[in-house]
């Protein structure tokens, strides 16, 4: 059974819990980049520049896991979601360049926003809630974090190599 496939079958809580833990993991990878480089980029169809707020991943998923334990409102995700706009479309422009595992985070803490915000599905058809828990796992296996086998106990929920 591939990843993708196990994740489809947990329910919903399962698979954000499963993505807000390997997201907690790797927000230690945005961090330490973000203490040693500028996160700004300037765009190129007007050349103005832009700066991200280094506390907005972290916000983030804090403010979707307190969403998804109170059912609060949604208003302050909207919010959020909008400060992610900009720099989406700088990275995919390429206006942005980060390294490998600071743009998969970057990418996993937006796309489990956006599964949050009912944004359930990509365009090719994989569980947004998907791409999110792959994209922490890659920024996790890339930086070493974690070894791979504590990343499938994270993912398949054993405990003790079972």
């Amino acid at each position: 059974m591939t990843l993708q496939e196990h994740i489809s079958t947990l329910s919903n809580n399962k698979q954000f819990c499963i993505a807000i833990r390997c997201i907690k993991l790797a927000l230690p990878i945005w961090e330490n980049y973000a203490n040693r480089n500028e996160l700004t980029y300037r765009d190129s169809v007007v050349g103005l520049s832009h700066s991200v707020d280094i506390s907005l991943l972290t916000r983030t998923v804090n403010a979707v896991h307190q969403y998804l334990s109170s059912n609060r409102k949604k208003d302050i995700l909207f919010k959020l979601r909008e400060r992610f706009d900009d720099p989406i479309v700088a990275l995919q422009d390429r206006d942005w360049k980060l390294p490998d595992e600071v743009q998969k985070t970057f990418y996993s803490v937006f796309n489990l926003l956006e599964a949050c915000l009912g944004n359930l599905e990509s365009s090719f058809g994989e569980l947004t809630i998907y791409i999110s828990i792959n994209q922490a796992v890659d920024a996790l296996d890339i930086s070493k974090i974690v070894t791979p086998e504590e990343i499938k106990d994270m993912l398949y929920e054993r405990e003790n190599g079972r």
